[in-house]
This record gives structure tokens, C-alpha cells and sequence, in this order.
């Protein structure tokens, strides 16, 4: 046997006489711990200096992360959320307020809404990718790593309102797109996971207030510079740069993540949001949750439910003033945050079932779906037919009919978004599924965007459009329910009041065992 494939040569290759076997198998067993040892060695101080780059998160120990003494306002559970937000805020928050504008603010729809359908394209793939990428690193790289393309895709905004000049809007396009892919689905994830189960639905509603708070300044700050047009047409370049300036602060706010290991949940149970296995594995695993049937029935919702903002913008930038825009930008977000509010308190009160819960915000919110569709299809087509084609500004005849649609079209994609992080929350709970099913969540979510912007940079006839939208509403609630139904219903019947919190089997057995309540089910609730 060679040295290369013999350790005792390759450690001593001096040769051992047979009649020695004690001493050989001494000498095997001293030198196999020494060379173990020092592997160990090697690989704690490589990992710590992975840790320290923030490139890996290594798995919490089964046991209270802290004795609920002396807490850490940086490791709390609402600090990582609002350092969550924050970067929401400044990331995808700031170009849903150009998106709210319409069309990115520009006076001609089909180029931005041509940029933006590849920009959810590439999101399809980043999104999907993401899960291998969390495990070679972390949620923290990765979180920063989707916050620098933003800032690009804002200046090609501002570069094409002032000299029409489109390179920079398709190469901002595709940079977003590479970037926020990973953005969107690591976001998912830790919005998810990092919070305590009985808190959950709040801190969605938290998260996804910062989003619309990129609305709310951003319609703010449109308002302030656009009050006086009252005509149809692009935004101020000054607008765009503000948002340019913002966006580049994003990557600097994600490096005050706290990883996994280190938070302090109220509940002291450790935060699992790590991934072990392969590259190659992991993708093999993503193939494998997309085929399971409760995924595949809430494919079809998931799509529809973020089809409807391509339209809305486009609506917007078609039959209203610039400072009509800016204003919708702004009472939009302070409605839809408002209505995430109250689904987030309804989500996590313990009296009812989660099942309740369930079926019951499913049941509403899509039932008031179906009318404001309908109710923008009538308008949309109404406009269409009118000669002259209509614009309308705030002192306009008849803006509030058609201002109403705008601000509940907006209510209705920010709840659907909601209930959909929550329902995917409820499906499962492993913390690695997790993370693969935020992965999937956004990518589909950006594959029904692509291909919405896609027919909106087109000549299709908004009503067309939204009476799309609204049939694929009603192919995509029936498999939808099957799902929704079982949500908080264990195999024996039983009816849950809260989850347990995300675990591997393993690991909640020892959380169990550590007297962590929230490591099992509440079939109790608040009796």
C-alpha cells in the first residue's frame, strides 16, 4: 500500500515488525487521536474565521439560548426585525414606491415595465438558488449580498428621465434582478424563522410595514417635489436621486444581523436557520419540496397573489397626474400597513384555532378579492372606452371612483402577500424546509411578476389584463383550500391553538427535555 493511501506510513513510514502488533496498534491509536485532534483544531479555527466574515452560521446547541437574565437589545428577536425592515425599507421597499408611482415613475410604462419583467426573470433563478447559496454561507452574507442591486436599477431610472437614455434601466434591471432574488427569498426566510411562533403573524406585519414604509416615503418625498403637476408624465429626477442615495446604505444595515445562534428569543429557544448538506443535494432537495402536494396546491395561489402589481402601476401611470401617483403612493401605504396590522393580531390570537384562523382570513380576503377585481375591471374598461382617454388629477371630476380602486387593489397584494408567508410558515416545521420553502414561495412569486410586466410592457388592454388576473383567482383558490383547510390539524384530529417552534425531531426532543414549553403544540390556547 502506498504512503498516500496508508496514515500510519504517511504519519511514520519507518517500517513496524509484524511481531510488534500491540505496539503498531498503540502507535495507530496515538496517532489516529493526534491527527483527529488536530483536524478538529484546524476546523474550529476555520470556523471561526468563517464567523467572524460572516460566511457560515454554524447550528445552535439544543438548550435556552440565554436564562432570560440581563437581556441583549441587539440580539432580541425585534431588533433583527427591524434591521430586517430596515433593509426591506431601503432594498425592495424603495422600488415599490417607484412601482407605485407607476411604471417607476416614467411617463412611458413600456420600457420600465419591459426591465422589470426581466428583472423578476432572473429572480426565478436567484430565488430558487438561494438555499445552496445560505448553505456554503449564511442569512447574513446572503442578505447582503441581495442588497446591491437596488441602487443600480434606481439610476437607470434617473439617467433615462433625464436624457432617455435605456442601457442603464435593462442593465439595472438584470443587476436587480441577480441580486434581489437572493434578497427576497433570504428575507422570507428570516422573517419566518427567526421570530417566536406565538409572535409570527406581528412580525410579518412589522417586516412588511417597512416595505410599504418605501411607499410612504417615498410618496412623501414625491408629493414634496411634484405637488405643483398637476399634469401626466415622469417624476422629478430629484426624486430618483434621493432614492439612489438611500438604496446604497442597504448593505451597510444588514451587517447589524445578529446570526442565528445569538438571538434572544423571548421564548429562549434557539433559532434554527441553517442548512447541512451538499450543493448538489440541497438543489435535489429544493426539486423534492416544490413536488409535494401541499406545495404544488399552493403554487397556483401563490402566483396569482403578486400578479396584480405590474397592473397597478401601469393603471396609475395611464390615467393619473404625477402628484396624483404620489399621493396613492402614500395612502396606499398607510392603508395596506393598517390592514397587515389587523390580519398580523388576528393571525397570532391564541383563542381560536389556527385552523380558525385560518380558513377564516383565506375565506375573507379572498372573497373581497373577487370584488375588487371585479369592480377594476368595470372601471379599467370604462376608461379604455372613453374618447378622449381620461386623466385625472386629485381636482378632477370623478378621480375618487377610480383613486378607490388603486388604494384597494393595493390593500389586497399587501394581505394576500401576508397570508402567504404565514401559510407557508404552518406547513411545516424544519427549519432547513424553511428556508427551501421561502426559496420557492419567491421564486414563484417572481415568475408570475416576469411574466405580468412581461404583458404589461405589451399593448393588452388593461381590463384584459386585470380579468386575467382575476380568472387565474378563480383556478387558484380550490387547490389552495385543500391546503388551507389542515393548516394547525395534526394527524390524530387535533385542533392546535400555536405552533411549535422550528426544530429538527432530534433537537425539540432535547428542547422538551430543557423545559422549553414552546418546543411542543398548544392544543390549549388562552382557556
Amino acid at each position: 500500500m502506498s504512503d498516500k493511501l496508508n496514515p500510519i506510513a504517511a504519519v511514520n513510514p519507518s517500517p513496524v515488525d509484524d511481531s510488534s502488533s500491540n505496539d503498531n496498534k498503540s502507535l495507530t491509536s496515538s496517532t489516529d487521536v493526534h491527527a483527529t485532534t488536530l483536524k478538529s483544531q484546524e476546523a474550529k479555527s476555520k470556523l471561526t474565521l468563517l464567523e467572524i466574515l460572516g460566511l457560515r452560521d454554524p447550528k445552535p446547541e439544543a438548550r435556552p439560548v440565554w436564562d432570560g437574565k440581563n437581556p441583549s437589545w441587539f440580539r432580541s428577536t425585534f431588533f433583527q426585525i427591524t434591521v430586517l425592515g430596515a433593509c426591506s425599507f431601503l432594498s425592495p421597499g424603495l422600488w415599490g414606491a417607484t412601482a407605485a408611482l407607476g411604471a417607476g415613475g416614467s411617463q412611458d410604462p413600456s420600457t420600465v415595465n419591459a426591465a422589470n419583467s426581466l428583472t423578476f426573470g432572473l429572480m426565478v433563478l436567484t430565488s430558487l438558488f438561494t438555499s445552496s447559496l445560505i448553505n456554503v454561507t449564511s442569512v447574513k452574507f446572503a442578505l447582503m449580498l441581495g442588497t446591491l442591486g437596488y441602487a443600480p436599477y434606481a439610476a437607470g431610472l434617473y439617467l433615462n428621465s433625464v436624457n432617455q437614455s435605456q442601457w442603464l434601466v435593462i442593465l439595472g434591471a438584470g443587476l436587480c434582478g441577480t441580486s434581489a432574488g437572493t434578497f427576497w427569498a433570504t428575507e422570507g426566510a428570516i422573517a419566518l424563522g427567526y421570530p417566536e411562533r406565538l409572535k409570527q403573524a406581528r412580525y410579518i406585519s412589522y417586516w412588511l410595514m417597512f416595505r410599504v414604509l418605501g411607499q410612504l416615503l417615498g410618496g412623501i418625498i414625491n408629493l414634496a417635489l411634484n405637488y405643483h403637476d398637476a399634469e401626466k408624465g415622469s417624476i422629478s429626477t430629484n426624486t430618483y436621486l434621493v432614492f439612489v442615495i438611500l438604496q446604497c446604505l442597504a448593505p451597510f444595515c444588514a451587517m447589524l444581523l445578529s446570526p442565528p445562534h445569538m438571538v434572544q428569543r423571548s421564548d429562549k429557544t434557539p433559532v434554527y436557520l441553517h442548512i447541512e448538506s451538499s450543493t448538489k443535494r440541497e438543489l435535489k432537495l429544493i426539486w423534492k419540496t416544490i413536488c409535494k402536494p401541499q406545495v404544488l396546491m399552493l403554487l397556483p395561489i401563490i402566483w396569482q397573489s403578486t400578479w396584480s402589481e405590474a397592473l397597478i402601476g401601469t393603471y396609475a401611470a395611464n390615467y393619473f397626474t404625477v402628484r396624483s401617483r404620489a399621493l396613492g403612493s402614500l395612502l396606499s401605504a398607510i392603508t395596506a400597513s393598517l390592514s397587515n396590522y389587523i390580519l398580523g393580531f388576528f393571525l397570532d390570537w391564541k383563542k381560536p384555532t389556527i385552523n380558525t384562523r385560518a380558513k377564516s382570513s383565506f375565506i375573507v380576503i379572498y372573497t373581497l378579492q373577487a370584488a375588487w377585481w371585479a369592480w377594476a375591471i368595470y372601471i379599467m374598461h370604462e376608461y379604455h372606452t372613453t374618447v378622449p382617454k381620461p386623466t385625472f388629477d386629485w381636482t378632477t371630476p370623478g378621480y375618487g371612483k377610480g383613486f378607490g380602486v388603486y388604494i384597494f387593489l393595493q390593500i389586497g397584494f399587501n394581505v394576500m402577500y401576508e397570508l402567504n408567508y404565514w401559510i407557508i410558515g404552518n406547513i411545516s416545521d424544519d427549519p432547513s424546509e424553511l428556508i427551501r420553502l421561502a426559496s420557492i414561495l419567491r421564486g414563484v412569486e417572481s415568475a408570475g411578476q416576469c411574466v405580468s410586466y412581461g404583458i404589461n410592457s405589451t399593448s393588452w388592454r388593461l381590463d384584459a389584463v386585470a380579468s386575467l388576473n382575476m380568472a387565474q383567482w378563480a383556478v387558484s383558490i380550490m387547490p389552495a383550500w385543500f391546503v388551507i383547510r389542515k393548516i394547525g390539524v395534526l394527524d390524530d384530529g387535533t385542533k392546535i391553538h400555536e405552533a411549535r417552534t422550528y426544530a429538527e425531531e432530534g433537537d425539540r426532543q432535547k428542547l422538551k427535555h430543557a423545559g422549553l414549553k414552546t418546543a411542543d403544540y398548544d392544543s390549549k390556547g388562552d382557556e
